[in-house]
């Protein structure tokens, strides 16, 4: 599930994601969301603060069906979830062409500043 909460700033796309997240998820939420932003602003950030719960995507979702693909943004913050999360992102983060961080959840006051600078 991913589904938006209030804006930690301006010019954020702030969501939360616990469980299994599904293509639905991405077509119906993120993608339209990231759209509107670059329309307006030009910009993509995005505060993604997930619960121990978030298990990733769908497997049908990623299955090379091209369904699922991160798209461009200028930087994107994840907070909390389960331990794998935090590994995952230092992980592939030099991979990906905008700024990516990582924030264990008592950390989301950093986590808030980080990306607030960025927009």
């Amino acid at each position: 599930m991913l589904c938006k909460i209030p804006d930690i700033t301006k010019g954020v796309i702030s969501l939360f994601a616990s469980g299994r997240l599904s293509t639905e998820d991405y077509g119906q939420i993120l993608q339209p969301m990231i759209e509107k932003y670059q329309g307006n602003t030009g910009k993509v950030c995005l505060y993604v603060e997930a619960d121990v719960l978030l298990e990733g995507w769908e497997h049908q979702s990623l299955a090379g069906s091209g369904e699922v693909q991160l798209p461009n943004f200028d930087a994107l913050v994840l907070v909390g979830g389960p331990d794998w999360f935090g590994n995952a992102v230092r992980l592939l983060g030099p991979f990906m062409q905008g700024e990516v961080a990582w924030f264990p959840l008592e950390q989301k006051q950093e986590a808030m500043n980080w990306i607030a600078v960025r927009t």
